[in-house]
Order: structure tokens, then C-alpha cells, then sequence
């Protein structure tokens, strides 16, 4: 008995970690159509939310307009995207109803604009702090939660439904 409850175990996990991979990518999608829309009204241009992101892989206070560094900041940001969907699918056994669901899809995407632009912004990516040069941060207060942790939840909702049916 022990051996079946460890592959069931396994196979949920397996599905959890595929269902991120898959919400975390395609709201990370969302996510960057909304700021490349943000950063082409503000008379930037529409690859200047890549160009950002690339600052995280090369430690820089500045993005720099190059190929090299929009391609470095599509890579990132995918990746980053598919990973942050990942973890929450790790947290989504701890939500035990739709309700739940959404207020953590919120929670989650709050506290990765937290995480990513007050922690990591002050303390290692100045490009993102608060203050600085970089992304508008009640914009990205906004589109965290609102393009990211909410378009998590429709991958989620028929996992969380069969858990609170025990099936």
C-alpha cells in the first residue's frame, strides 16, 4: 500500500509541475503582451520590457538596446515565467477550495512583485527598484497580481475541485 500512495503521490506531483509549467508560461505571455502594450504608451518601445529583463542576467543598472540583450531578456523572462508557475503549482495542494484558489492566484502574484521589485530591486537589481530609472511600479503592483496570478487559475480550478471531492 505504501508503493501505490508514493506513485500516486508521484503522478499528482508530475501533473501539478506540468500544469505550472503550462499556466506559468502562458501567463507569463499575457503578462509581457500587457507590458510591452504599457511601455509602447509611455513612448517606449515594445521590446523594452525584454530589454529590462535582461539587466537580471547581466547584473546591469541599465538595459542596453542590442540584440544579445532583447534575446537574453526573452530567455529570461520565459524561463522565469514557466519556474513561477511551477512553484505555485507546488503550493496549490495547500488551497483547498476555488475561493482559496483565487485568493492565493492574487496573493502569489502580489508577493512576486514584492519579492522581484522591493527585495531584489533594493537589494541586488537596482533597474527594478522603487525610484529608479526602471518599470512604472504601480503598473507592475497592478499587472503582477491582475495579468499573472489570475490567468494561473483556470489551470488550477478542475485540480482544486477534485481534491475537495477527494478524487
Amino acid at each position: 500500500m505504501a508503493l501505490e500512495t508514493l506513485t500516486q503521490g508521484t503522478i499528482g506531483l508530475s501533473e501539478r509541475l506540468r500544469t505550472g509549467a503550462v499556466a506559468g508560461l502562458v501567463a507569463g505571455v499575457v503578462f509581457i503582451l500587457a507590458n510591452m502594450i504599457y511601455a509602447t504608451s509611455q513612448g517606449l518601445p515594445a521590446i523594452a520590457p525584454f530589454l529590462a529583463i535582461g539587466t537580471i542576467f547581466f547584473f546591469d543598472d541599465m538595459p542596453m538596446m542590442t540584440l544579445e540583450y532583447a534575446l537574453t531578456g526573452v530567455i529570461t523572462h520565459f524561463a522565469l515565467a514557466l519556474l513561477f508557475g511551477m512553484i505555485f503549482a507546488l503550493l496549490v495542494p495547500a488551497l483547498p477550495n476555488v475561493a482559496a484558489l483565487v485568493g492565493g492566484a492574487l496573493a502569489y502574484g502580489l508577493a512576486l512583485y514584492l519579492i522581484n521589485f522591493l527585495i531584489f530591486g533594493n537589494l541586488i537589481f537596482e533597474w527594478f527598484a522603487p525610484g529608479g530609472k526602471g518599470p512604472d511600479q504601480i503598473f507592475e503592483l497592478i499587472i503582477h497580481p491582475v495579468a499573472y496570478g489570475l490567468l494561473l487559475i483556470p489551470f488550477f480550478v478542475d485540480m482544486v475541485r477534485r481534491s475537495e471531492q477527494g478524487t
